[in-house]
């Protein structure tokens, strides 16, 4: 297991099965990234552990069964919530050809049939059928909305992984800030920016 024995605790929720392929994916990501520049390289090992782990608290905060991740880069948050919900049908989108060969490996080689991969821009993307979007270190909030305000239906949720609370106020949306579970073994204040359409 290469997950630290602070984290154990807050790990006890995830079923063992998904566990061992999230430690298959952290190793994917490790060893992908010395050629491929997915994540940046001054990222520790406790670091992208700590990305899963934040990934995992915003699975806690996800009814929706259709999820669309944008700007997904590594698969954070997409391929996450994909291990723990293999019942869930999350697309996972980017425009990166690197990355998404990166996520092409993944998706083969954890067997992960719940996963599409789009290799696209957002702004070209028809957004007309998506309810939830999440994303992490895509863009700013206003800049999100800004895209995709005119192509997403009524009733759609955007969650944003955000590392602060943002009093984000947007004319025409509702925004609530969610603190995240794993901000005590995380060592700082992280949480979730929810915007309802």
């Amino acid at each position: 297991m290469l997950f630290n024995t602070k984290s154990q605790d807050f790990l006890k929720k995830v079923d063992k099965e998904a566990l061992t392929k999230l430690s298959k994916y952290l190793l994917l990501i490790k060893k992908w990234n010395k050629t491929r520049n997915l994540v940046s390289r001054k990222l520790t090992d406790h670091d992208l552990e700590n990305h899963i782990i934040d990934c995992i608290a915003l699975n806690e905060v996800i009814s929706e069964n259709n999820i669309l991740d944008v700007g997904t880069g590594a698969g954070l948050p997409g391929v996450v919530i994909a291990l723990l919900n293999p019942t869930k049908k999350v697309k996972l989108l980017d425009s990166n050809s690197k990355k998404i060969s990166f996520l092409n490996h993944v998706k083969t080689k954890l067997t992960m049939k719940n996963v599409t991969i789009e290799h696209n821009r957002l702004e070209k993307c028809d957004l007309s059928q998506e309810k939830l979007i999440v994303c992490r270190a895509f863009t700013s909030p206003v800049e999100l909305i800004n895209i995709v305000r005119k192509k997403l239906p009524k009733k759609s949720t955007i969650l944003m992984m955000i590392s602060k609370d943002q009093e984000t106020s947007i004319q025409g949306f509702k925004t609530e800030y969610i603190p995240s579970s794993a901000e005590d073994i995380l060592e700082k204040k992280r949480g979730f920016l929810r915007i309802t359409i």
